[in-house]
């Protein structure tokens, strides 16, 4: 990468050195001082660009820790000195200030008609930027897409995409690029920013003449194990969360919560997880809370499907 780098400076070094050469110690292109004179300026200003990109790439990474913060400051001082040095080339190749504010306006114009799906993403990217309503890292949900953020380009936002076909919040091994235009007009949901933690719940169903005491004791002694770290760390990351938003509980303990339902009592219990731990989180609760209420003779668990069907009348 550095030795690319370096190829690219010494090239436009050569050509800097060339124009100058035939600019100001020949008599070639007499006639065409001016444009000779904008080209120069404007390879200069493009070396320059260059330069301090790779200087502030440097800095960054010797001074920044943490990547996330890297890639973040990376990729804002890179789209302000594209800013900079295109508005430079702009001003230099029009010398009148009346007929540049004249051509910047019909330029405007122009491009907003021709280039407005384009200009939206790159606004929705600055937006981004600015904002952060999520970074690099970040698990996401905008419209039907869903994963976790792989990049975050001038243009469009990489995501590596869970679900669709694939059951729970597991990879689905498809990279998906979102023009960076959503950012402007559409919800962003959130998994991991400020708060690391999801509430989710898991239902079991009994047939009525089960003792429903016993198996919700058995289910929150089930769970406790499984669910108790996440407990600990979803407290804390609220509290903290306290200080920032208006909380209106902080109360992250599982819970059970029992409906009666016509043919069967439903139990649904409910608890704090990692979204990214979701499903094997799920799995190991549902195969430990089935597990132990087999045990019991008492407890008869089924299904909505097989309770209807033992319900329904004989046509016989």
């Amino acid at each position: 990468m550095r030795i690319l780098q370096r190829l690219n400076v010494f090239i436009l070094l050569v050509l800097i050195l060339f124009l100058a050469y035939i600019r100001y110690l020949t008599d070639l292109f007499i006639r065409n001082r001016v444009f000779l004179d904008a080209l120069l300026v404007s390879l200069v200003v493009v070396l320059l660009a260059y330069l301090a990109n790779s200087i502030a790439d440097n800095l960054i990474l010797r001074k920044v820790s943490t990547s996330k913060d890297r890639y973040a400051l990376r990729k804002t001082v890179s789209i302000l000195i594209t800013i900079f040095a295109v508005a430079s080339l702009f001003a230099i190749w029009v010398e009148r200030t009346s007929t540049l504010l004249i051509a910047y306006g019909i330029l405007s114009a122009g491009v907003a008609i021709a280039l407005q799906d384009l200009l939206r993403n790159i606004a929705g990217g600055v937006l981004i930027i600015i904002s952060r309503p999520f970074k690099a890292g970040d698990r996401i949900q905008v419209g039907d897409s869903i994963g976790d953020v792989l990049d975050i380009g001038s243009f469009s936002t990489t995501i590596m995409e869970i679900r669709e076909w694939v059951d729970a919040d597991q990879y689905t091994g498809r990279i998906l690029q979102v023009p960076n235009s959503f950012a402007l007009n559409q919800t962003i949901k959130n998994y991991t920013r400020d708060y690391s933690f999801i509430w989710d719940e898991i239902r079991v169903i009994l047939i009525y003449g089960s003792n429903w005491k016993k198996a919700e004791e058995i289910a929150l002694k089930t769970a406790g194990p499984v669910v108790g770290e996440f407990e600990d760390m979803a407290q804390k990351e609220l509290s903290l969360m306290g200080k920032k938003y208006f909380i209106t509980t902080y109360d992250v303990q599982t819970k059970l919560y029992t409906k009666m339902q016509e043919n069967w009592i439903e139990i649904r219990l409910r608890y704090v997880v990692d979204p990214r731990k979701r499903r094997w989180i799920s799995h190991l609760l549902i195969s430990n809370i089935l597990e132990a209420l087999e045990k019991e003779e008492d407890i008869m668990v089924g299904t909505a499907t097989s309770i209807d069907l033992m319900k329904a009348p004989d046509k016989g």
